[in-house]
């Protein structure tokens, strides 16, 4: 007892010393007693302080630095650590990453650094693999682990309360990895399966190819293939030489981000990393491989404030040095071509630009590359989109392509650690029709050439700023994605207010600055052009040489110069006025305001649309989704496709505007339409700034009121529709998910394929569209959902009200119920794939509540359904071996459900991958799961579900559905306390009526 007093003495001696910072950290939700000061207070000297008792050595503060919501420590054994204040959600995402990415890897051991880090999660000395992620699942999060070419890193994300366990066990799994011989060899398969998965996916199959082409010494040349015969040879030598050379404190930056406070941040983090400790040349074991490279000192050890303790001066480990030669510059145009089993033929061309560097010159020349990039491919109003998918540029005002876009790269040096400074990269795709090839090439080097010698319009620039200044609030709306993004920025440039600060740069880019940067890097001799097509398509025949001299003749210009004088002014394009911006939070004498989302309310109107409106003002950002029932789910063979064709169609044109007009003031309103064609219901969700809110709706309501299908719109959108089936057929994971639905549910419109029937498709026109229009749109009042930045009930009572007119309607819908008596028939595709895909399923309810009154049915001593098989989803996933590879979910729809295991194998292993899910489920079926089996299930299903939830457009979507399957709107923020509700004997109730399992199947052959 006297211990415990002690401590707690001890403890609030320490707060009372902190209070003054304390204090300027916790103001959430709480509104400062006196204004705030016209001007930002001076900082305050930024003086260390030991923040927790009993921390190690290597875990005491060196440096520290505060900027608004975000502080950044550096320990003293090397480790740096950014803490972020996000209070909009009760979660906190831990993302730590090291720079030991895949370009670490050397030639000889392609693979190791995929197969350290995997090795990584296979346990440490305490903790075995399943015992990771079942401690992850109980925590109610998520861990995921990525591998860049740069990085390799961890996210852990889950509900905040369970912080200090998360830091614990990240610690452990970085620190103390066991790397035992058998898990080595499980780790060494998985990098084979992942490397071999790549292969089998169409855009990275093209983008490996094209880094083969566009580099003759980079890493970037050897794609994602790794070195099958090391990897079967690898030994813990190995492992452990490459982990002690790289994983060091001075290579890995911790980042916290969420509902947490600093001091509890970062004491957690002192404690449990303090022991993460360097490792000495002479500690580090001889590597096997011959050219293990040096990492990079940490870029987050530069800081302003000053020394307080000596930081650790332990150097990592060299094993040998690497030529340090970069890449050769470019002075001619580099050609591939190369052919797989997919459906369409892929280009992709890639503009190398200099190395990027850390200075006020090299991050604005960043700004007008990504600018440049969202003029030329980025939105439905872009130069590539216009000009090549909607056919505006070429001569007879046809499509030449189906899918289109560009963005920019930045990669680091030729040789990580060896002191080479970042390049970058614009990347251009675009998804042809075999046939239609070479039409598509001439057409694009013609709109590069137009775009390199044109100075754009303010409208054009306007769209292309306000669409990234979207992308920049998208990036945050996950706590998980704004971690890695602010790790990204204090890795590779050493300070993350560059991510704070990079809208302002965005917005400093001028017309001229794209204009100059287009005429520099978009040029013949700088671009590197891969061909990736159809094993059935023509043989192509050209040498690098020809291929140079074939885009001369489709764009002679380009082998002219481009003179100070020689730009244009682009064709002008209109500006859109922008609304008042909307404070998402204050700040004021440090104290920070964040404001707590609002419950859902409903603000139906009579006689008028549903709509329920949820408040949430973290982020400018605003959702709205009008969606109407029925659509798919009334279709049938003959009419499959026709609610996709219509949407597609509906965007291209209404009786006032043509689709560029929509496309260019959509977007500089920073908004994003897309389709929504769900099985039981379709329509738009609009997500777009929320100062731009009331605008942009008034624009969707034409779109959706008032569609013009005229005949040439009709038959772009059927064609590209139609690549669209196509492409589908060649994803392994959506095309085994269509081949279960059918295979559990033949003759019923969830067993139609997502994009329609070819046969139905080509069989449409613009009087079968306006018909269906009139039938599923016009006689029905829509479900109106809002989530975000606005206010209430305003923009249903002022727009939505007037702005849906009905004259009769449809009392209900009438949609068939499947036929769940016969047993499924097994649905097998055989492909030219290294890795088998296969999705098995069971036929489950309605996810319609049984009793007419839902609030009844949870009454009733009966668990709720759908939550017991969320439940058992997170279960089944945690408790699989392969728990990594495999996707396991509930997907429940109005007539019938499915639960789905999905997952990919070598051929050879296809039938052992599908009787150990079986397994699993059988177990679950002949006896109630253990208590610790329940819990890790049941926090597993609560803590996704929550995760899943950060993002607005998703909220929405379970919002409609809860709404479209009879549901109360609030059983989504209740859904805790209906999986709380679930018993062990529901379980094994529901676990038993899995029965009859279907079957998809993309299987791999030659």
């Amino acid at each position: 007892m006297f211990r415990r007093t002690a401590k707690l003495i001890a403890f609030l001696v320490i707060v009372s010393m902190l209070s003054p910072f304390t204090l300027a950290q916790s103001g959430r939700g709480r509104t400062p007693n006196t204004p705030p000061p016209t001007t930002r207070p001076a900082p305050k000297p930024n003086t260390p302080t030991t923040t927790v008792l009993g921390i190690p050595d290597g875990g005491k503060l060196t440096k520290q630095d505060m900027d608004g919501l975000t502080s950044r420590f550096a320990l003293r054994n090397g480790l740096t650590v950014l803490v972020r204040e996000r209070h909009s959600s009760p979660l906190v995402a831990i993302h730590i990453a090291v720079k030991a990415g895949s370009l670490s890897e050397p030639d000889d051991a392609a693979g190791i650094a995929r197969l350290t880090h995997k090795a990584i999660l296979f346990g440490t000395e305490k903790r075995n693999g399943m015992a990771i992620e079942k401690e992850a699942a109980k925590l109610g999060g998520v861990l995921t682990s990525r591998m860049t070419e740069e990085q390799a890193s961890l996210t852990l994300i889950a509900p905040a309360e369970s912080y200090p366990a998360m830091v614990e066990m990240l610690a452990d799994i970085i620190a103390h990895p066991a790397f035992r011989e058998d898990d080595l060899k499980k780790a060494a398969d998985e990098v084979l399966l992942d490397s071999k998965r790549a292969r089998d996916n169409a855009r990275q199959g093209a983008m490996d190819k094209l880094f083969a082409t566009a580099f003759t010494m980079h890493r970037l040349k050897r794609g994602s293939a790794v070195s099958e015969s090391y990897l079967a040879a690898v030994t813990h030598q190995q492992v452990q030489a490459f982990y002690q050379s790289h994983y060091q404190p001075s290579n890995t930056i911790v980042t916290v981000l969420g509902d947490v406070f600093t001091l509890t941040a970062i004491g957690q983090v002192q404690l449990q990393f303090g022991n993460y400790k360097a490792m000495s040349a002479s500690a580090a074991p001889a590597a096997q491989s011959t050219s293990l490279a040096k990492p990079a000192p940490a870029s987050g050890q530069k800081m302003a404030s000053a020394t307080v303790e000596p930081a650790a001066t332990d150097q990592p480990a060299t094993h040998s040095t690497q030529s340090t030669m970069e890449e050769a510059a470019q002075d001619r145009l580099r050609y591939g071509n190369a052919r797989a089993d997919i459906g369409q033929s892929l280009i992709t061309v890639a503009y190398r630009t200099p190395a990027v560097k850390a200075d006020k010159e090299g991050l604005n020349s960043l700004a007008t590359m990504q600018v440049l990039a969202a003029v030329l491919g980025l939105g439905n109003g872009s130069r590539m989109y216009q000009g090549l998918r909607e056919g505006v540029a070429s001569r007879d005002k046809q499509s030449v392509a189906s899918e289109v876009g560009a963005n920019y790269h930045i990669f680091p040096g030729a040789f990580p650690g060896a002191g080479q400074t970042q390049i970058g990269m614009l990347i251009a795709e675009l998804q042809v029709e075999p046939e239609r090839i070479d039409r598509a090439e001439a057409e694009y080097f013609r709109e590069v050439e137009r775009f390199r010698r044109e100075i754009i319009s303010e409208g054009e620039l306007q769209r292309a700023k306000t669409l990234l200044e979207k992308q920049y609030f998208d990036s945050t709306a996950t706590f998980e994605s704004e971690a890695e993004l602010v790790t990204e920025y204090q890795s590779r440039y050493g300070d993350w207010r560059l991510f704070d600060s990079e809208l302002k740069r965005l917005r400093g880019v001028t017309a001229t600055d794209v204009q100059q940067a287009a005429a520099k890097y978009l040029t013949p001799a700088n671009a590197a052009v891969q061909e990736y097509e159809p094993r059935s398509a023509t043989a192509r025949s050209f040498t690098p040489e020809k291929f140079a001299e074939l885009v001369v003749a489709f764009a002679p210009a380009a082998a002219q110069q481009i003179g100070p004088n020689d730009a244009k002014q682009a064709i002008a394009l209109k500006t859109f006025a922008q609304g008042a911006e909307r404070n998402t939070f204050s700040e004021g004498q440090n104290v920070t305001v964040s404001p707590v989302p609002l419950p859902v309310k409903d603000f139906s109107v009579l006689r008028g649309p549903r709509a329920y409106v949820r408040e949430d003002r973290s982020l400018p950002l605003l959702t709205i989704s009008v969606l109407f029932q029925g659509g798919r789910l009334v279709e049938e063979a003959g009419t499959s496709g026709t609610t996709e064709l219509m949407l597609r169609a509906m965007l291209k044109s209404t009786t006032t505007r043509k689709g560029d007009l929509i496309a260019q003031e959509l977007e500089s309103y920073g908004g994003q339409l897309r389709l929504v064609n769900e099985p039981d219901f379709f329509g738009f969700t609009l997500d777009v700034l929320s100062r731009n809110g009331e605008s942009s709706v008034r624009l969707l309501l034409d779109i959706i009121e008032n569609p013009f299908f005229g005949k040439e719109e009709i038959a772009r959108e059927k064609t590209i529709l139609l690549t669209r089936q196509l492409a589908a057929r060649s994803d392994d994971a959506l095309r085994s998910t269509e081949l279960l639905w059918a295979s559990l549910y033949p003759g019923h419109p969830y067993g139609l394929p997502r994009y329609g029937l070819a046969e139905a498709v080509k069989d449409l026109n613009e009087e079968k569209l306006e018909a269906w229009h009139n039938k599923t749109v016009k006689r029905q009042y829509p479900l109106v959902v809002l989530v975000g930045d606005t206010d209430g009930s305003a923009l249903v009572s002022r727009i939505f009200s007037e702005g849906l007119k009905r004259g009769d309607l449809d009392k209900s819908l009438k949609v068939s119920l499947p036929n769940t008596y016969s047993a499924p028939e097994e649905k097998i595709e055989q492909r030219q794939r290294a890795l088998t895909t296969q999705a098995i399923g069971f036929r489950t309810p309605s996810a319609i509540p049984l009793e007419a009154n839902p609030a009844a049915s949870r009454a009733s001593n009966q668990a709720d359904e759908q939550a017991v098989l969320a439940m058992l989803a997170a279960m089944t996933m945690t408790n699989h071996s392969s728990a990594d590879s495999v996707m396991i979910k509930n997907d429940a729809r109005a007539a019938a459900g499915i639960f789905i295991a999905q997952f990919a194998s070598l051929p050879e292993n296809e039938a052992k991958a599908r009787e150990a899910l079986q397994a699993e489920l059988q177990k679950l079926s002949a006896a109630p799961p253990t208590d610790d089996q329940f819990e890790q299930g049941r926090n597993a299903a609560i803590g996704r579900y929550a995760i899943m939830l950060q993002q607005h457009p998703l909220r929405a979507m379970e919002y409609a559905r809860a709404i479209v399957f009879n549901r109360q709107v609030s059983d989504v923020e209740s859904q805790p306390d209906l999986l709380r509700a679930v018993k062990k004997a529901d379980i094994k109730r529901v676990a038993e009526k899995l029965n009859q399992p279907g079957r998809g199947v993309v299987r791999a052959g030659k």
